[in-house]
């Protein structure tokens, strides 16, 4: 029968180990203590998150940043299409009801 154990590390990181018909004690890895399976998963979910919000933030910086090299490069007077491959930076597109109400 495999068991698995559940390690958090002095890094703050976490591990598993799963062992097959071992009938000794299992030691942890160097560092580590064992802990519980729920007490992993939150870890695990709680380290995901930190991850997630720091790329979020990551993308909105270099979105802005991008926003901000288009409007330089629009002062400059390239064209808005130029400026947008440039710089990378999408614009966002004018409301369709502003494109309509302009049509009538």
């Amino acid at each position: 029968m495999d068991e698995t154990h559940f390690y958090r590390h002095a890094d703050g990181s976490f591990s598993t180990a799963t062992f097959s018909g071992i009938e000794d004690p299992v030691t942890p890895p160097e560092g580590a203590v064992e802990i519980t399976e729920t007490e992993y998963n939150e870890g695990v979910a709680a380290i995901e998150a930190a991850n997630a919000q720091q790329a979020a933030e990551q993308e909105a910086a270099e979105q802005e940043r991008a926003r901000q090299d288009y409007e330089a490069l629009i002062a400059a007077g390239i064209p808005a299409e130029t400026a947008a491959r440039m710089s990378g930076y999408n614009p966002p597109h004018p409301a369709v009801d502003g494109a309509q109400k302009k049509g009538r």
